[in-house]
């Protein structure tokens, strides 16, 4: 399950000592200035800056229920949406982690999909881009980002936590309900590994749908002490037969952090794209992370663009 679900479940189990610790009510996010050169098979090259944050209202009280609230803001959306009557601030998450055990939490409202290895908010994912597997998910919900709505069920057991979800159709289809398993595994210490699966009635693909997807991903930190690798493989009942991704990293110290990460998609009809990513960040404060990173795409005649494309970011962390 996503590190952040996990750790609102834990709270949710633990929410009566947490209380006794800290205000009832706290508040962060983050917000992030991008800037983009992007050079394709269209004749001219798009460079551009954008900025887009979040704020974050977790409530713990007392009587054992942490609640939260995450809003997403997008400079880049504020003038379509004024143009529309509308504003630039969407609900990312609300639900609330129910402890009814110490090892069992209710979650119950909107929530990041926990399929995958990579988390929804740009500040805590390892490149500035999302890889191809997130992208596909991401495709395949049909609420705002790879978000999901229903009750899920998160128990631990030593090395094991699993989770069980009750969910709206993934895909918006009415009337229409997905289940999801997603079963996470540390096995040895730095070792972690995911399993996940959701159905979900749309398998169409002349409507957009995949049908039922499942998804297997690994992480290794601390190898050699600021090394670490991964993989995310997913398939997918129709329209996709695999989507996966290997990367690596170092951490040298003093903030300075280079990963690269390859990834490829296999559709029906034979078209695999691919993309090289390359990946580098600096802590330059306690609350400010500076990072580059370049992508060279190979769309494979799947009606994608090839190129290149270049970025330079900025996250700094609220409070």
């Amino acid at each position: 399950m996503k590190k952040r679900l996990i750790a609102l479940a834990v709270a949710g189990a633990f929410a009566a000592p947490l209380a006794a610790q800290a205000d009832d009510v706290k508040v962060d996010g983050f917000a992030e200035i991008l800037y983009t050169v992007t050079d394709d098979e269209a004749p001219t090259s798009e460079k551009s800056f954008s900025a887009n944050g979040e704020v974050d209202f977790i409530a713990s009280p007392a009587d054992g229920v942490t609640a939260r609230l995450d809003l997403d803001v997008n400079l880049a959306l504020d003038g379509v949406n004024d143009a529309l009557g509308g504003d630039s601030a969407r609900i990312e998450q609300a639900f609330f982690s129910w402890g009814l055990t110490e090892q069992l939490s209710l979650i119950g409202g909107v929530f990041n999909n926990p399929m995958s290895a990579e988390e929804e908010d740009v500040n805590e994912i390892r490149f500035i881009t999302h890889s191809m597997v997130f992208e596909i998910l991401d495709d395949q919900t049909a609420l705002y980002g790879n978000n999901l709505a229903g009750v899920a069920l998160s128990g631990s057991s030593g090395m094991v936590t699993g989770t069980v979800a009750y969910l709206n159709d993934i895909g918006g289809v009415a009337e229409e309900n997905s289940l999801a398993v997603v079963l996470n595994v540390t096995p040895m210490q730095d070792l972690d590994l995911e399993f996940g699966y959701v159905t979900q009635d749309n398998d169409n693909p002349l409507l957009g749908g995949a049908g039922n997807v499942w998804d297997i991903n690994g992480t290794w930190t601390n190898l050699g002490g600021g090394g670490e690798v991964g993989f995310d493989y997913l398939a997918a009942a129709e329209i996709v037969d695999a989507v996966w991704n290997i990367w690596g990293g170092y951490d040298f110290g003093n903030g300075v952090v280079v990963r690269g990460r390859y990834e490829a998609e296999s559709y029906d009809g034979g078209v695999e794209p691919s993309t090289i990513t390359l990946y580098g960040a600096w802590q330059a404060g306690s609350n400010l992370q500076i990072a580059l990173e370049y992508k060279d795409r190979d769309a494979d005649g799947g009606g994608g663009l090839d190129g290149t494309q270049f970025l330079a970011q900025f996250i700094t962390e609220l409070p």
